[in-house]
Parts: C-alpha cells; structure tokens; sequence
C-alpha cells in the first residue's frame, strides 16, 4: 500500500477520505492539523491518528506521500518541508498564487527526487474525460465554439476567502477549474479577455473569460463564486463541432424543495441522427488521481495528466485574466 498522510482536517480531506476508504493502493495513514479540536474529530471519525507537530508526524509515520488539503496560502510552507523530508506531494488546488513560486517549488522537488502532483480534478472527471475522448478522437470532428461554466455560493464555513492574499478570490480557487480543463483540451493560449465584478476586499468572485487559443478555437468560460441564496454548486460544458454537440450539465435544481431535484447528464446532439444520453461509466475522480499518483511514484514516471508544467502555464494564464480584469483590455500570452 501506498501510505498518504492528510495535511489539514477540513472537508476536501473528508472527501479524499471517503473516496479511497476502500482503494487497493492507497491507505490514509494519519492527519495533520494545527488546531486539536478539528484534528481530534478527524482522527475519530477515520479511525487514524492525529498530529499537531509535523516533525512527529513525519518521524513516526513515515509516510510515502503526503496529500495537502490546507487553505491556499499556507501550500508555499508546507511543501517546503515535505521536500525537505524527502516525502512525495500531492496538494490541492489552487497550488500557489503566482506561476513562478510554483516553477520554484516544482524545481526544488525535482533537485530532491520528490514527485509532486497539483489535484485539479476535472482532469480526471468521467464526463470531461469522455468529451476530451471525443474531440482527441476526431469523433466529435471540428470544434468551433465551446462554453464552460462553475457556479457557486461563496464558502460560508472559512474567513480566509475573502483575502485575495490568501486565496485568489474566486478567479484563482473557482475558475481555475475550466480554465484548466480548456487548456488540458486545446493548449497553449493566444489571447485573453475578462469581464467580472471585484469585491470591496479585492477578490475577483464573479469571473467571465473569452480564450483564444493557439489552434484557432476561441472559448467562453465563467466562474462565479457569489451566486446569490441556496444556490447548489454547478457546472455545464457546451461544445458545438462539425459533427455533434455536446453538453454536460451537472446542478441541483429548485422543485419546491431547495436544491432538490439533480440533474447530471452528458448529451450528445448528434448532426445524422437523435441525441443521445452517453451512459458514461461512473468511478471516483477524486480515488483515481490519488491512485494515478501513487501508480506514477511506485513505477518511477512522471504524471502525464497534470504534468507540472501544465500548472505553471495555467497559473501564467490566470494572472494574464486577471490584469484584463483590472485593465479592461485583451492580454496576449506568449
């Protein structure tokens, strides 16, 4: 087994924790916390052991990997350290604020034979998988226009959103999740332009991008981290091409309860016959890139799904979003 250590009690770990309860690869071997009351009723509801000091948890556990899930701007310190005990990384995004602390870090880690791996998820995700399956395989034909979407309540349960410092408001911790995924889709980028509304505290929660891409297809994609009332979180993805549309629409909509009804349906408009419903196979995103990490560090190859790389050219194109936000006009990204 592949022992992880969970730094930091909060519930993306609990997502992590439930996702590979049950994995033939992983085991999650301990949590580290800071505060004790948090980590204690972590420890107690996993059934694995706490630590307050990360010296200790790493002498004692000795752990293969660790898989950081603590608020964006304590990822720096804290990556830090694992290279320094020679531990494998995996870290939640967003990975850092700035496309240059990451090159930094990635190249810190790689001097020390430490893999790391950012989690961006959606990479990972059946039904954007199956969309990427379709356009790579030709079967989907040309693509000419695409539009993405993530919608959210801002996060009530945390302080430290609200400082752009600390979180890259909702352009950095929510729209970095399409603007990933378009990249992972059609690569590098030739321009962009944002629209959005920025918070008294500086934070960019209401984000619209149009991206054109080197290939010569052009993209929409919105994140909105301030939606307003008991909106549950959603996404959609709408691809036209020369031989089908497609569209993946994942919410909870309002039925007279709130936020009640689910819909999550990958369709596709075929151009020579009726649409269909892809009965995509289902498995645990969050399970497979753990496992796909594990699988990269046991068989000594580097990942070829979230390649570091790829994290520093999105963090690249987040800052050239964000200066279009404050400029009001087009950035070109080399």
């Amino acid at each position: 087994m592949f022992k992880v250590a969970i730094i930091g009690p909060g519930s993306i770990a609990g997502t992590y924790m439930e996702a590979l309860k049950d994995s033939q690869t992983v085991k999650i071997t301990a949590v580290l916390g800071h505060r004790e009351e948090s980590a204690k009723a972590f420890s107690e509801k996993y059934n694995i052991p706490y630590y307050l000091s990360a010296d200790q948890m790493y002498n004692v556990e000795n752990p293969d990997a660790v898989l950081i899930c603590t608020p964006t701007f304590t990822h720096e310190d804290i990556v830090k350290t694992a290279i320094d005990k020679g531990v494998h990384i995996m870290c939640e995004k967003p990975f850092v604020l700035s496309s240059d602390t990451a090159q930094q870090l990635f190249d810190m880690a790689e001097e020390k034979g430490v893999r790391m791996m950012v989690m961006q998820v959606v990479r990972f995700w059946p039904e954007y998988l199956r969309i990427k399956q379709l356009i790579d395989s030709g079967e989907a034909g040309e693509v000419t226009n695409i539009y993405a979407n993530r919608l959210s309540a801002h996060p009530s349960w945390c302080s430290w959103h609200k400082d752009p410092q600390k979180s890259g408001g909702g352009l950095y911790d929510l729209h970095i999740h399409d603007v990933d995924y378009l990249y992972y889709l059609f690569g590098k980028v030739k321009s962009v332009y944002a629209v959005g509304r920025q918070t008294d505290s500086g934070c960019w929660n209401n984000v619209s991008t149009i991206i054109n891409f080197s290939c010569g297809v052009s993209a929409v994609a919105e994140g909105f981290m301030d939606i307003t009332g008991e909106w549950a979180f959603s996404t959609n993805i709408r691809i036209n091409s020369t031989k089908m549309a497609i569209e993946y629409l994942n919410k909870r909509v309002y039925n007279g309860e709130v936020t009640k009804e689910k819909i999550e349906n990958l369709v596709i408009y075929h151009k020579d016959r009726e649409p269909e419903i892809e009965n995509v196979p289902q498995y645990n995103p969050y399970k497979a890139e753990a496992e796909h990490f594990a699988e990269c560090v046991t068989s000594n190859k580097v990942t070829d799904i979230v390649p570091n790389s790829d994290v520093v050219y999105v963090l690249k194109i987040l800052s050239a979003i964000e200066k279009s936000l404050e400029t009001g006009l087009v950035q070109n990204i080399d």
